[in-house]
């Protein structure tokens, strides 16, 4: 697909899961572990029943707020920052002296965010700009850190993603991303599917070429952990995002992809 079809399609499959309201699982593993997947991923149980909560849709694969290890006064910017959880759990550690920008391209997102930043309390501190992680809205050399969560996987131009994520950060700034990769390159046709790409699946990379965009982009003190998230692609999965994608291309398939899949967590730094 040319890049302005990826994002049609990635736009159109978010929006609606923003207008649905309801929790998806599109991005989370399933395990026999006695803990909710928010909490597989790194989220305290007061995280995911606080007031930043109605911004959890479910579509996240790590928590990169914990991975940045936020301080107080500093500036964040979340590139695909959805209904806004992400953006309410880092004010809490930002504080009143801290500014968070959220960056998404999908208009119904977009409106959750703000109205759950502002019932929150937290419209002096957060806002969130309508726009592409290929190209920030946002000011060179500005910023304290830069997250994401199970975002970047869906652009089309990952490379850009992390030019544009270097080129804001101030020197000495860090980079935070949990996001999907993948240990070997998926079949043609998987690749290629417009509901494995919204799933989280279709779009992701291999481990060398993932970190080789970060190298070229600048970022140096890479460092990484994987766990396996092969079960997101839950064969018996009531997820409508997943659903489509697993029936696309059928079960075996879905079996074989499931080994190459891994949930990772990096942190990088700008010079």
């Amino acid at each position: 697909m040319k890049q302005s079809e990826v994002h049609e399609a990635v736009r159109s499959g978010y929006a609606k899961v923003a207008e649905s309201r309801k929790r998806t699982t599109c991005c989370q593993p399933t395990s026999a572990i006695p803990e909710t997947p928010g909490e597989q991923l790194g989220y305290s149980k007061e995280e995911l029943t606080g007031p930043a909560a109605v911004g959890d849709l479910g579509l996240g694969c790590g928590n990169p707020t914990a991975l940045a290890q936020l301080k107080p006064g500093e500036v964040v910017v979340d590139l695909g920052s959805g209904a806004g959880f992400d953006a309410l759990l880092s004010a809490e550690k930002l504080g009143p002296t801290g500014r968070f920008i959220g960056v998404d391209m999908t208009p119904e997102m977009l409106a959750r965010a703000r109205k759950n930043a502002i019932d929150a309390g937290y419209a002096q501190t957060v806002e969130f700009r309508e726009g592409l992680i290929e190209a920030l809205p946002v000011v060179s050399d500005s910023v304290d850190v830069v997250i994401s969560n199970c975002v970047i996987n869906l652009s089309p131009d990952k490379s850009a993603a992390f030019r544009e994520a270097f080129r804001v950060l101030k020197s000495g700034g860090r980079l935070a991303v949990s996001d999907i990769v993948l240990s070997e390159p998926l079949p043609p046709e998987i690749a290629a599917s417009v509901a494995a790409l919204v799933a989280c699946v279709a779009g992701a990379e291999t481990e060398d070429a993932y970190l080789g965009y970060m190298r070229d982009a600048g970022f140096v003190d890479i460092q990484f952990e994987r766990v396996p998230a092969g079960n997101l692609l839950d064969l018996d999965t009531n997820d409508p995002m997943l659903r489509a994608a697993i029936d696309g291309f059928g079960p075996e398939r879905a079996k074989q992809v499931a080994g190459t899949v891994y949930s990772y967590s990096i942190r990088a730094r700008k010079p």
